[in-house]
């Protein structure tokens, strides 16, 4: 509960988040997500997050504007998965969304080496 209270705190103070994106965020969005848009909320970063999201059907047409109205740059989508990049403040729009069932970071991977 404290934690979702310090975040709410955050979202809101930084970015101006309205309670619904935060509690999108909170059961949308998994943890090093939303440890990183709080981060980049207290510094004032507005830089986008690489996001691997999942949807309850596949991304037609109308979801894939629905998803870029709301702040996503979508990249590579497959039936019901997708990667896009999201502006940590747009990121309780996209979460808001009916259709998203998840949102996680991205991870990223060094190649390995020989």
């Amino acid at each position: 509960m404290r934690r979702t209270i310090v975040v709410f705190a955050v979202l809101v103070a930084a970015y101006g988040c309205r309670g619904a994106d935060v509690k999108a965020i909170e059961s949308k969005c998994d943890a090093p997500l939303r440890q990183r848009a709080e981060g980049m909320a207290r510094a004032g970063d507005s830089s986008p997050l690489d996001v691997l999201g999942k949807a309850d059907g596949p991304i037609d047409d109308a979801r894939r504007r629905k998803l870029t109205e709301a702040g996503a740059d979508l990249g590579q989508v497959t039936q019901e998965l997708f990667t896009a990049r999201i502006p940590a403040h747009k990121l309780g729009s996209v979460a808001r969304l009916g259709f998203v069932k998840s949102l996680q970071l991205s991870q990223e991977r060094e190649p390995l080496k020989p």
